[in-house]
């Protein structure tokens, strides 16, 4: 009998893990990098904020082929590969506008113009789920 019934639980652990890595990697290397002499304080907030918004961007887009629980019914089934699908896209543009924005702008407009980007992204993600299910509830 397999242990494992969907082995695509382990592939997206590891692929978390693997992320998580490189960010704690990174924040090493930059962190080595700062007591050398070689950046300064500010370089290692916005390159570990770079490192980190792009981590993220790659993990939002890998939403749609995450494991989830099994559907009830076909309907089911297309509803959240359709949540799926629009939260990644939204969450994937926010999280590299968010390193984009980390990467070039001022700071002060980097930490204001971040959370503003991925709170758009969850609020198109959340928008999205009402305007779903409430169309799809008043359809049947």
């Amino acid at each position: 009998m397999n242990e494992n019934p969907n082995p695509r639980i382990r592939q997206d652990i590891l692929f978390g893990l693997k992320l998580g890595a490189v960010m704690i990697g990174a924040a090493l290397l930059f962190t080595l990098a700062r007591k050398q002499g070689w950046i300064d304080a500010e370089q290692v907030l916005r390159w570990n904020s770079v490192v980190m918004g792009l981590a993220l961007a790659a993990y939002a887009n890998a939403i749609p082929k995450m494991y989830g629980p099994p559907p009830r019914t076909l309907h089911h089934a297309t509803l959240a590969q359709a949540v799926r699908r629009v939260t990644s896209w939204a969450l994937t543009l926010a999280f590299l506008v968010w390193a984009a924005l980390w990467a070039f702008a001022p700071r002060g407009i980097a930490q204001i113009g971040s959370v503003a980007a991925v709170g758009t992204g969850v609020a198109v993600m959340f928008g999205y789920l009402v305007w779903k299910a409430t169309r799809s509830a008043s359809g049947r």
